[in-house]
């Protein structure tokens, strides 16, 4: 009889679904382990495309007509983003949420238009969804900023102390 551990029990009953993990594609890992923390690299947001395929999603973010993507939607993603972490962080403990302690820092880096300043308030969208899911174990340190250039509209990155 297979039993869900606490955290995905929890999420169960509010409905939050991990996305399917994803392997890394080039020459890096999506996680790697020093001793009980677990640095987890980049996600970024993706959402389903007209076709039903899950896909990045890219462009600058901002209010102005230089912008591509509004900053409601960015915050959206960033907190795709967080549950892919989530996804990966799963796939590194074998399945059981319960084994996370507690998230460590979390970096967000906006793909912004240069006059763009919300970049926290983007990064929101992951900070709440990592607090949804975990409660306490959720809360981090973070840091947001801005680029230029990204593969994306929103990454995100974490540390995370795990219990062995």
């Amino acid at each position: 009889m297979f039993t869900q551990v606490h955290t995905e029990a929890e999420m169960a009953k509010k409905g939050i679904v991990l996305p399917s993990y994803q392997d890394a594609v080039w020459s890096y890992v999506k996680a790697q382990r020093d001793g009980d923390k677990l640095y987890i690299g980049d996600h970024v947001g993706q959402e389903l495309n007209k076709d039903g395929e899950m896909e990045t999603v890219r462009g600058k973010v901002g209010e102005g007509p230089d912008a591509e993507v509004t900053p409601e939607h960015a915050e959206k993603l960033a907190a795709q983003a967080a549950l892919r972490l989530l996804s990966t962080v799963s796939h590194y403990v074998d399945g059981d949420l319960d084994r996370v302690d507690q998230i460590i820092k979390v970096v967000g880096i906006v793909n912004g238009t240069p006059d763009f300043r919300g970049h926290g308030k983007v990064v929101n969208g992951a900070s709440d969804m990592l607090v949804e899911v975990l409660g306490d174990r959720g809360k981090h340190a973070r840091t947001c900023t801005g680029a230029g250039s990204l593969p994306a509209a929103v990454t995100v990155e974490m540390v995370v102390r795990i219990k062995d």
